[in-house]
């Protein structure tokens, strides 16, 4: 162990014996991993029996996040969505604007022919009330679970992590399962995997104008790209993904808002 790793070691037991982090507010995950304690960052690898499963805080999330991985291999993943897109239409009334979503929800997942999707007919903002729906899902055979950024700033993401967090402790699921985080909505602040997509980047552009069309969303999917591109800096590809992991326990010692 070099020098440098034991003096973050000792300064965090210091820190954690004091109790200071809680007594100004901010918040340990973050503290954990900004110094670094979590310091591998290759390559993610998924083969032909490995079983994922995607949670997704809205229709598009998904795609953002991870859908060149989930392009590249579409019979391992399945993938939830847990609200209906009601809210993400704003000139269209709740209905109309979940219609739409849904039908793009749906559009993507048959282009990317992934094993199984569902979209769960629960409104923008309401996840939270939605425990009951949400302890439903079956993840028993399952080798990762993608969850999004827990620092999205979107209510349904909390609600969805809350509940997550919930069934971990209630239901079975593999010792060896793997929590996931992907980048939908905010950047992660540290990474343990990428994933090189430059191979698949133009279906998952095309997965992203369905969501959000360039007449609506002027230079949206360019910035999603972007994103992929900056990411790809560190590694001899064009484009990629990245992620961090979590054992299940690590997940649930996650602090939430």
């Amino acid at each position: 162990m070099d020098f440098w790793y034991s003096t973050k070691r000792k300064f965090i037991d210091f820190v954690k014996k004091t109790n200071i982090i809680k007594r100004i507010n901010y918040n340990k995950f973050v503290f954990y991993f900004l110094f670094g304690l979590k310091s591998h960052f290759g390559q993610f690898k998924i083969n032909i029996n490995t079983k994922c499963l995607v949670l997704s805080q809205y229709p598009g999330a998904e795609t953002k996040g991870l859908g060149g991985l989930i392009a590249q291999y579409p019979k391992n993943f399945e993938i939830l969505c847990l609200t209906n897109g009601s809210t993400l239409l704003s000139h269209l009334d709740p209905i109309e604007s979940a219609s739409i979503k849904k039908q793009q929800f749906q559009e993507v997942m048959k282009m990317t022919r992934v094993k199984g999707h569902k979209i769960f007919d629960i409104d923008d903002k309401t996840l939270k009330n939605h425990y009951a729906t949400f302890k439903k899902i079956d993840i028993s055979e399952v080798d990762y679970i993608f969850v999004p950024n827990v620092y999205d700033n979107n209510i349904d993401t909390i609600a969805l992590l809350k509940h997550f967090k919930q069934i971990l402790k209630d239901k079975e699921h593999k010792q060896s399962l793997k929590i996931i985080m992907y980048e939908s909505d905010f950047p992660l602040c540290t990474l343990d995997y990428f994933v090189n997509i430059s191979s698949i980047i133009e279906t998952k552009k095309k997965m992203l104008k369905i969501f959000y069309p360039e007449d609506k969303y002027p230079m949206l999917v360019d910035k999603v790209i972007g994103i992929n591109a900056f990411r790809s800096i560190q590694h001899n590809c064009d484009y990629c993904e990245t992620f961090m992991c979590f054992s299940v326990d690590e997940f649930c010692a996650i602090s939430l808002i």
